[in-house]
Order: structure tokens, then C-alpha cells, then sequence
């Protein structure tokens, strides 16, 4: 199993830097080259048909790499020209280094956006305009220059991080859409969550030789985890029964919602769960065993007829479909109180936020699955002010409820006593009804076949996500929850 990633803040990465130029014995602008010339190598091999590049420079050190490709370019002999949001005369250090080697090596550069060409289709733009220092509402010429890269018709660079786009959380305003992101020394938290996977198209990390060892010297925001990182299922003996690999209880399906519940409950089985049951509304009964027959389906009316049902299973997922009418909410009531561990999603998250039912509880063995607007409705707060600080609200989530909290996203977060974890899988494909009932029932599976909770979260984020790409094969456009199912099957082996 291979190690997961660290995602750094923008002052962690500043320290990298830092502690790179001194371990490499270099000069800083030393560095800076390297950065520019491993873009635009990665520029070269992503359009090696560009017919022209235009470079929008800041006046920091991003803007200092961006002066660098285009010099690179002028070797290659590639039209290049620079758009310079600070004028020449006013850079210092190495940005004005850089630019000078540009200007040696014949490279026009313009300080009006009046002076630069229409972009088309055989223009490469690179944006280094802004780094990962930034942080608020661009101003102009800043904001006019993005406005103009994203109304081009031209494929973008982003280097480093795309301009507007904060690296520590990815939060953005206005921002650059690149269509490559080539990031340097330390991955940064903010491409990989929030805007960050719209904003920043691929993103090719280069370490620019800096020493691995420096990487565990610095505290990072979080972990990226990926399928050679998560810990999988063992290989089952040759005389395995079912007992020995988890019986789930899903929990839901109020009237109007038996398909929530029911995907759950299927996605489960199709994880590798031994044993499957299902307590929902008796009208929902025929239509379970006839779309999934290992479904041992039972009709409860009440809290009080779900009780016997708490007695034999090894975890229990509760809240899809569940509603939130009182049917609902005496169902959570009695299952949040059982004693194996649970997995809440939906309804019974927005019944949990509203303080009614297990007001106060907090639990070491449940995993809560929230979206962006249950996350808001479990913080009291809006969904812009998670959206603002993704990391932030899931840890916020995970004290308040402890547990593990997985907060659904492009970048999906993990939140548990031991720090967040992130998850880059699946597609805008998944933007569905059902598909966060399936992550229900697979990571509800997961634990039932001997995963610790924190296990079941990463491995199911990262299966849930996998079977989403695979299933978006055939197009992403009307992909349907269900389509995942057989995926999920192989994946989980």
C-alpha cells in the first residue's frame, strides 16, 4: 500500500521553499528556473502544436516563472509575448532577474491588454499572474486580465495554482480556468477541494528536486489518499460463509423515498456484505424483493417495530429516504442509540442538525456522509461559508459529533480525531439523484466486513468514485446511480 500524499497551506509551502533552496545549495532564482522550464516542458508535451504563447505575468515570483517559459519559448523559437500586470521597472529580486532574462532573449512584453492579439485556438495562454499568496477579490489589472485569458479561445497554464484560487482552501471569486495546473515543491490543499478540481483541469505536481525527507519536516493541512493508498478488503478463504462478513441494517425509505433506501441496501450487498436487511414503509416491501430478492426486507411502522431489527446486525446505515416527518425521526431515534457502529446519511443528517433527536450525542463509531447543504444545516451556518473553508467546516463537524465525517465534493473530505484526509475520485457524471445512497451502503458494507470506520470511509469515498468513472465510460450525461452497481462489485475485490 502505497503512502498517501500531503496537501500543504501556502505558508507550509513558502517554508518548503525555503528549506529547499538552502538543501540544495542554489539561489532562489536557480529555483525559479526550474519551475519555469519544468512547465513549460509540460506545456510542450500537452499542445506540442502551439503555434504562439501569450504570458500573463504578476509582479511577484509567480509572475518570475511566467517570465521564464516565455524566455524558453523565444529559444525555441515559439511566438511569445508578455502581458505585464506590473511594468518592468518596478519588479524587484527575481522577478525582475527573470524578466530580464526574458527581455535577453527577445521577448515582447506589453502593459496594456489593448497591445496583446485575440487568442485562438492555436495560442497557448499561461497564467502567472497570481500565487499562492493570494487571498481575497482580485483588483485590477489583475481582474481584467483573467477576464480576458477566460474569454480567449486559447488552452491555459496555470502555473502553480490558477490565479484567484486560494491554495489553502480552494475558495475562489473570480478565477482562472486552466486547463493544466503545473504545481511545484508541495501539493497545495486548494487544488484538490472547494473550486479547486474546476478551476485547475490536470494538475501535474513537479518537485523540482527538492529531497523527499523535506516533505515530513512540515506539517501539511491534510492527507490525498487514491486507490494504491486506501486499505483494501483481504483476499476471503477458501471456506468463508457469509456470517463472517457483516450483516447491515439499512434503515429509511419513508413513503415516496423506498428507492433511496433500497440503493443503499443494494450497493451494500454489492460491496460484499454478508447479509443484507431492510427496514422501510410495507408499501415498499414487493418492490424490494423484486428488484433485489438478498434483500431481507421488513415492514416497520414504528420505532417500536424497528427494535427487534437492532438486535442482530454489525452496523446499521440510517437516512436514506428516511424523511423527516415523525415516521422518520422515531426510527433514528431508536437506531442512533444502538450499539454497533452507524452510518448516517440525508434525512437523518438534516433530523440530527435540527437538535431534536439524540441531541448531543456524539459517537467514536459513526460515520456521517454530509453534503454541502446538510454540512451547512449540522454547523448552522449557510452553504457559502462551507463552501468558503471545506477543510474547516468538515473538522468543525467531526468535533462538534466526533466520529468520521466524510464531506461529499469534487474533493472529497475526511474528517477524523486524527486530522482530515482528501479524495479526488468520480466525475460531474455523478451529480444524480441516489449516488450518495450508494456511498452509504458501501461504506456501511465495508465495516461490516471488519473495517474500522476511518477504513471503511476511505476505501468506500475512493470505490464510490472509481465505479463512477467506470460507469462514465459511456457518457456522463444521464449517468444513474444504479449504473455504478456492478462496478462496484469488481472494484471491491
Amino acid at each position: 500500500m502505497d503512502t498517501p500524499q500531503p496537501l500543504y497551506s501556502a505558508k507550509s509551502v513558502r517554508e518548503l521553499d525555503r528549506r529547499t533552496i538552502a538543501a540544495l545549495k542554489i539561489p532562489s532564482i536557480a529555483l525559479m528556473k526550474r519551475a519555469g522550464r519544468a512547465a513549460f516542458v509540460h506545456l510542450q508535451q500537452r499542445w506540442p502544436d502551439a503555434k504562439r504563447i501569450q504570458v500573463f505575468c504578476g509582479g511577484g515570483n509567480n509572475g518570475g516563472d511566467g517570465y521564464v517559459i516565455a524566455a524558453l519559448a523565444a529559444q525555441k523559437q515559439i511566438p511569445v509575448v508578455v502581458f505585464a500586470c506590473v511594468e518592468p521597472q518596478k519588479l524587484k529580486g527575481d522577478a525582475l532577474e527573470a524578466c530580464e532574462y526574458a527581455r535577453r532573449e527577445g521577448v515582447h512584453i506589453v502593459t496594456s491588454l489593448a497591445e496583446l492579439d485575440s487568442a485562438d485556438g492555436d495560442t497557448v495562454i499561461v497564467d502567472a499572474l497570481l500565487g499562492t499568496g493570494f487571498a481575497g477579490e482580485l483588483r485590477a489589472p489583475v481582474g481584467h486580465a483573467v477576464e480576458r485569458i477566460n474569454k480567449s479561445m486559447g488552452a491555459v497554464l496555470a502555473v502553480d495554482i490558477p490565479s484567484g484560487l486560494s491554495a489553502d482552501n480552494g475558495s475562489a471569486g473570480q478565477a482562472v480556468s486552466a486547463d493544466l495546473t503545473v504545481t511545484f515543491i508541495g501539493r497545495k490543499l486548494g487544488l484538490h477541494c472547494g473550486r479547486g478540481p474546476a478551476l485547475c483541469g490536470q494538475v501535474v505536481y513537479e518537485n523540482l528536486g527538492a529531497p523527499e525527507s523535506l516533505l515530513a519536516e512540515v506539517e501539511p493541512l491534510a492527507q490525498r489518499f487514491d486507490g494504491a493508498s486506501v486499505r483494501r478488503l483481504a483476499p476471503r478463504a477458501a471456506d468463508s460463509y457469509k456470517n463472517q462478513f457483516g450483516h447491515v441494517l439499512v434503515v429509511g425509505g419513508d413513503s415516496g423515498y423506498g428507492g433511496a433506501a433500497l440503493m443503499a441496501a443494494e450497493s451494500a450487498a454489492r460491496s460484499g456484505a454478508g447479509l443484507i436487511s431492510l427496514a422501510t414503509r410495507p408499501e415498499h416491501l414487493a418492490a424490494a424483493l423484486t428488484r433485489c430478492p438478498e434483500v431481507m426486507a421488513h415492514p416497520v411502522i414504528s420505532g417500536q417495530e424497528l427494535e427487534p431489527l437492532l438486535e442482530g446486525p454489525d452496523v446499521i446505515a440510517v437516512g436514506p429516504g428516511l424523511g423527516r416527518a415523525p415516521w422518520g425521526e422515531q426510527l433514528l431515534a431508536r437506531a442512533g442509540r444502538a450499539e454497533v457502529p452507524l452510518v448516517l446519511d440525508a434525512d437523518a443528517l438534516n433530523t440530527l442538525a435540527g437538535g431534536r433527536v439524540l441531541a448531543g450525542l456524539r459517537r467514536d463509531d459513526w460515520v456521517l456522509t454530509p453534503h454541502l447543504g446538510e454540512a451547512a444545516r449540522l454547523l448552522g451556518c449557510d452553504v457559502a461559508e462551507v463552501l468558503s473553508d471545506p477543510r474547516a467546516a468538515a473538522s468543525a463537524i467531526q468535533q462538534k459529533f466526533s466520529g468520521v465525517v466524510i464531506l461529499k465534493g469534487a474533493g472529497t473530505l475526511i474528517a477524523h480525531d486524527g486530522g482530515v484526509d482528501l479524495i479526488n475520485s468520480g466525475n460531474p457524471g455523478m451529480a444524480s439523484g441516489g449516488m450518495g445512497d450508494l456511498l452509504t451502503g458501501i461504506v456501511a458494507g465495508l465495516i461490516g466486513q471488519h473495517l474500522s470506520p476511518l477504513e471503511a470511509a476511505r476505501l468506500g469515498v475512493w470505490l464510490h468514485g472509481e465505479a463512477g468513472n467506470r460507469a462514465a465510460e459511456k457518457g456522463q450525461r444521464g449517468l444513474l446511480a444504479t449504473d455504478l452497481l456492478p462496478h462496484i462489485r469488481q472494484l471491491v475485490d
